[in-house]
């Protein structure tokens, strides 16, 4: 394993990870998190106003990925009508397994569904990060 993985692997082992659902309060800090790259691949609105946060915190059962309780990386969002389930993580916390770890919490929080991860076929870390997780996949045509 190169050494940048296991430094990350190490940090990694010694940070709480887990996930909370998103209020209101969280605006600010996730809108803060979303820039123009991630809002694209994740497939999120656009600019991402504080309006398109309120919406996405509400109106979907959003969990945000939090750092030993206080640093929001990312967030894990599942529809409750179809079990569709959707992820990022911000830049600064890609490729250490935090998406993973995640994806693998919210299996579990989530247990008594059928997760699956809606992917673009062209997002192969997002891919990854599924199969690693044992989540089922359905790719956006």
């Amino acid at each position: 394993m190169p050494r940048y993985h296991s430094i990350w692997a190490s940090i990694l082992s010694v940070m709480h990870i887990q996930l909370r659902r998103l209020t209101d309060k969280d605006r600010f800090s996730i809108t803060a998190i979303i820039d123009r790259e991630t809002a694209e691949q994740a497939h999120i609105e656009w600019p991402f106003t504080k309006a398109v946060a309120k919406t996405f915190i509400n109106d979907y059962n959003t969990w945000g990925i939090w750092l030993n309780g206080s640093i929001l990386a990312g967030a894990v969002e599942v529809k409750e009508e179809n079990c569709e389930t959707a992820y990022f993580v911000h830049k600064n916390y890609r490729n250490i397994g935090i998406a993973t770890l995640s994806a693998k919490l919210i299996m579990e929080l989530l247990a008594d569904r059928q997760l699956y991860a809606l992917i673009n076929p062209e997002n192969k870390a997002s891919l990854r990060v599924a199969q690693k997780a044992g989540m089922r996949v359905k790719f956006i045509e």
